[in-house]
């Protein structure tokens, strides 16, 4: 679907472009249009992607199929209100924090269509996590649209957007915490005596690996875990303090308090 469509990028900092360069890695055949108020950025595209800058906000909103909006959160209301009538038509996305369907809606005209969408950091990888949440005047075909997009950094799941705070409560400040267990789990393995550069490679391939074991298996990760601790073996020791420690359930307050707190930068009670 993304044949002869032209996607618009409106703000081209860390996941505007990691958006654009999972599309030019794809090599799908798509026009890409960009757009930044930083001068820079835009030179910056220009000179390592040949893409196709617009002078102002108002050029993508009129010569794109799909515009996507990454800009700060604060900056949503007053762009789209200046960009209301050019949208018409257009399939809109809005990847900003916090920034709700509600809020979007209006600043827009009644029946525009529009996709919430939450992704996360590793995108600037290809391997992102992105959750879509499309209002009630998106197409069955814009949403697959913009799904294929999405696609092209990393894998995609539509959800209902009142789950929108968890998300990224999860995914959306999941990384962070990920990090901060391989720094812990390196931590643990220069303890013991090993080199902090070697500790941290086999500390994150443990874990890519373990996650990628997740997604490719039809086991959930408690069995996965029990092929791995052996009756009376190390990896049970190590799996007794973690949880003798609260483990599980200070990540699960960790989701819980990230999700409250997205919540609250939305306006919404959770």
């Amino acid at each position: 679907m993304l044949d002869n469509k032209t996607i618009g990028v409106i703000g081209t900092g860390n996941m505007g472009s990691a958006l654009i360069e999972g599309l030019l890695r794809h090599d799908v055949s798509c026009r890409i249009l960009c757009y930044d108020s930083d001068a820079a950025k835009l030179d910056s595209m220009q000179r390592e992607h040949g893409l196709s800058c617009a002078t102002d906000a108002t050029g993508i909103a009129r010569g794109a199929d799909v515009i996507i909006i990454a800009v700060k959160p604060d900056a949503v209301a007053p762009l789209l209100a200046g960009l209301r009538d050019a949208l018409a038509g257009k399939v809109l996305v809005s990847i900003a924090a916090g920034v709700t369907m509600d809020a979007i809606e209006k600043v827009c005209a009644p029946s525009q269509q529009v996709v919430r969408v939450m992704p996360n950091t590793p995108a600037l990888l290809g391997e992102g996590m992105s959750v879509l949440s499309p209002n009630r005047h998106a197409t069955r075909e814009s949403l697959i649209l913009v799904d294929q997009v999405f696609s092209c950094s990393g894998r995609t799941l539509t959800l209902p957007e009142k789950l929108m705070d968890a998300v990224t409560g999860l995914s959306g400040s999941g990384p962070a915490y990920v990090f901060t267990f391989i720094q812990a789990l390196a931590d643990g393995g220069v303890k013991m005596g090993i080199p902090r550069k070697e500790a941290l490679i086999l500390a994150a391939q443990t874990v890519a690996g373990a996650a990628e074991m997740v997604l490719e298996s039809t086991e959930d990760p408690i069995t996965l875990r029990g092929r791995v601790t052996s009756p009376g073996g190390t990896t049970i020791e190590g799996v007794h303090v973690l949880e003798r420690s609260g483990f599980s359930g200070i990540v699960m307050d960790a989701v819980e308090a990230a999700t409250v707190k997205a919540a609250k930068l939305g306006g919404n009670k959770a």
